[in-house]
């Protein structure tokens, strides 16, 4: 799968008014959803998932299969995400029970090198509703690396979706995720300025047609235009989104 997306941030300030403005291109009120996302390290070599007894009755084993490819190429930062809502699992000393609940693995690669215009362009893999997938990353020795909660608010037209997302710190806890979540209020921003991140995106699914992922591109430009004196919206420096490992130095023997 190809995800394609625009990028704007928009002042807390401006929030309300920004959702107001997608609500009325939408017709839709706001999808609101809260999710705490998990970062594992995988191996300092590239190596594909040989492990495989969490997932071999999965559903989605062919995407299992895509994802190996790819940690054969290169190593990465793999997300496990998990949607959390504020009045049962905020600062009720819950303790949430990783392995048993379903999540969605995400393997995100480098966008494309940028050309001339403000889509970033990347392949992604994401397997939903997955029960073991910490089990499943350590068997595979990927280990644990640390956290974040994401706020978002999604609108949808058509194919296109808009979704302001905040992201926010959770206490250091270098050995595991925190056992329990702190109130939803106590958490702080990662942005100090507490700005929200609009993305405007598109996934081509068969990444395999130019033709769909130009198409895709043009829609989003058009999104662009449509919406250019209400956002801002920027190229960004590839490199931001960056989840490679950066295999060892190799040592040159002595002779």
């Amino acid at each position: 799968m190809r995800e394609l997306f625009l990028t704007a941030s928009v002042r807390d300030s401006d929030f309300q008014m920004a959702c107001a403005v997608l609500q009325g291109l939408t017709w839709m009120t706001a999808r609101q959803s809260i999710h705490r996302i998990l970062f594992f390290h995988g191996q300092p070599q590239p190596r594909p998932l040989k492990n495989t007894r969490a997932f071999q009755t999965s559903r989605f084993v062919p995407l299992w299969k895509e994802l190996s490819n790819q940690l054969a190429r290169s190593s990465y930062v793999l997300q496990i995400a998990y949607e959390v809502v504020p009045d049962r699992d905020f600062g009720k000393e819950n303790t949430m029970e990783f392995n048993a609940l379903p999540g969605t693995l995400r393997w995100i690669d480098l966008p494309d090198p940028l050309r001339d215009t403000p889509v970033t362009s990347r392949k992604k893999i994401e397997i939903p509703d997955q029960t073991q997938l910490p089990m499943a990353l350590d068997d595979n020795g990927f280990r644990y690396k640390n956290e974040v909660i994401q706020e978002s608010c999604s609108f949808v037209r058509d194919n296109v979706e808009f979704v302001f997302s905040r992201y926010y710190h959770l206490p250091d806890s270098p050995s595991g995720p925190v056992a329990s979540l702190p109130a939803f209020a106590d958490l702080r921003p990662l942005d100090p300025a507490q700005k929200w991140v609009l993305n405007v995106k598109l996934n081509v699914l068969d990444d395999s047609q130019p033709d769909k992922v130009k198409k895709a591109m043009e829609e989003l430009l058009n999104v662009k235009a449509e919406l250019d004196k209400i956002f801002d919206f920027r190229a960004i420096d590839r490199r931001v989104f960056d989840t490679r490992i950066a295999p060892p130095p190799v040592i040159p023997g002595r002779g």
